[in-house]
Parts: C-alpha cells; structure tokens; sequence
C-alpha cells in the first residue's frame, strides 16, 4: 500500500467527492469539488463533516 491508497470516500450534499488518501495513522483528504484539503491526523473525520455541509458540484 501507498500513501495514495484510497481509504474511503464522502459524497457532499452538492454530488462532489470528499476522498481520503493513506493508510495507518498518516492520512489526507480532498474534496473534489471546493478543493479544501486537510492532511491532519483526524483527516476521517474532517472529510465526513466536510462532507455533510459541502454544498460543492463536482468538477
């Protein structure tokens, strides 16, 4: 596995995709549609409450 393996994946009320990348303890999230980006160490939980108030489409 990589640091680019995809844990898992959030879709935004808007349709976008907030995607988590790592594995282990070291992870990072993207959302696909406003491009917010966090690479902290709760980056799950980050990218599930991003998730659920991104009102951004997909690009």
């Amino acid at each position: 596995m990589s640091s680019n393996d995809i844990a898992v994946r959030y879709r935004t009320a808007g349709g976008a995709i907030v995607t988590v990348y790592g594995r282990i303890c070291v992870y990072r999230a993207e959302c696909g549609g406003c491009r917010e980006r966090s690479a902290s160490f709760d980056s799950k939980r980050w990218a599930q409450n991003h998730a659920a108030c991104c009102m951004a489409l997909p690009r």
